[in-house]
Parts: structure tokens; C-alpha cells; sequence
């Protein structure tokens, strides 16, 4: 991983596409459950990569890779997240809540995936974030923690209270 540090710090164009086809999939689809939107998503996604390219030379200074990228990333989907709000309220009124939809697994289309979308929109965006990088993004509590900007312990203590509260909610509220 230093060498392909190195060489994104170089600008060298196939360490960007290495990094890309190792990340894109993950990648976007924590950002189409942060945005709620496959189209804004894109457009995130393409940013991430356009603002790491921009910030290349700062990437020596990077201890993990993947958490630095998924960071970007969600600042991305915060700056979307924004811009989407203020254009919608000058059309209509939206609650926040409206800005951070969670999205059913692709791979999982039947009931249980929906039954799991469903109960993480009603999680608080804390415990939500953490399922979904976790589950989804699959990243690592470290890469997690550099994400959010937590303390590892605090990361894994939030995701196992998270699935405890998913848990209670599907099985109250979602038969």
C-alpha cells in the first residue's frame, strides 16, 4: 500500500485507476446510502477521486489509505448533501432527515433487505453512518474511526450498539 501511496503522490495515472477499481463499488454505494440518490452519487464519487487528484502530493502523509479516501468521500456527499438542501428549500420544505436516506443491499432485493433498509431510517444518522461503513463500505473499525474522526473504541462500541438498536427496531416495529 506505501508503494501505491507513492505513486498516487506522483500523479501516476494507473495508481489512481488501481485505487479506483479497488474502491469505486464501495464506495458509491455508501454514497448512494448517504445521498439517497445513484445520480448524486456518481457525481460524489467523481468529485472524491477529482479532489484526491488535486491533493495528491499531501498523500505521503497518509497512514491509511482507504479511511483517508472514505473521508473524502463523505465530506463529498456533506457538500452535495448541502447544495441539494439549500435548492429544496427554495422549492419546498424538507426535514434533515430527508438528506441521509439509507438504501436496502443490492444484492439482497427481497423482504429481509427491505426490512433492513427500513430499519436503519429509523437509527440516528450516528449509529446508521457506522452500520453502513461497516456492512456495506466494508471497512475496518481504523479506517472507520479515521472516517468519522473517532477514537477506534468509540467506532466499534457505536456499531455494536447500533445492531442492538437495528435489532429491537426490526423486531418491534417490522414483523
Amino acid at each position: 500500500m506505501d508503494e501505491l501511496v507513492s505513486r498516487l503522490a506522483a500523479g501516476e495515472h494507473d495508481a489512481f485507476a488501481r485505487l479506483y477499481d479497488a474502491l469505486a463499488d464501495r464506495l458509491h454505494h455508501y454514497l448512494v446510502a448517504l445521498l439517497g440518490s445513484r445520480t448524486d452519487a456518481d457525481d460524489a464519487l467523481q468529485e472524491t477521486f477529482a479532489r484526491l487528484a488535486r491533493h495528491r502530493r499531501k498523500l505521503d502523509e497518509v497512514e491509511n489509505l482507504t479511511g483517508y479516501v472514505f473521508q473524502i468521500a463523505r465530506n463529498e456527499a456533506r457538500r452535495f448533501a448541502e447544495r441539494r438542501s439549500r435548492r429544496q428549500a427554495r422549492e419546498t420544505s424538507l426535514s434533515a432527515d430527508d438528506l441521509f436516506v439509507a438504501s436496502a443491499d443490492p444484492a439482497r432485493p427481497d423482504d429481509v433487505g427491505e426490512k433492513i433498509a427500513a430499519g436503519l431510517t429509523r437509527l440516528d444518522d450516528e449509529h446508521r453512518e457506522v452500520i453502513e461503513l461497516k456492512t456495506y463500505a466494508e471497512l475496518t473499525f481504523a479506517q472507520i474511526a479515521l472516517v468519522l474522526e473517532l477514537p477506534q473504541g468509540t467506532v466499534a462500541s457505536r456499531y455494536r450498539t447500533a445492531l442492538a438498536r437495528l435489532r429491537v427496531v426490526m423486531q418491534r416495529e417490522l414483523p
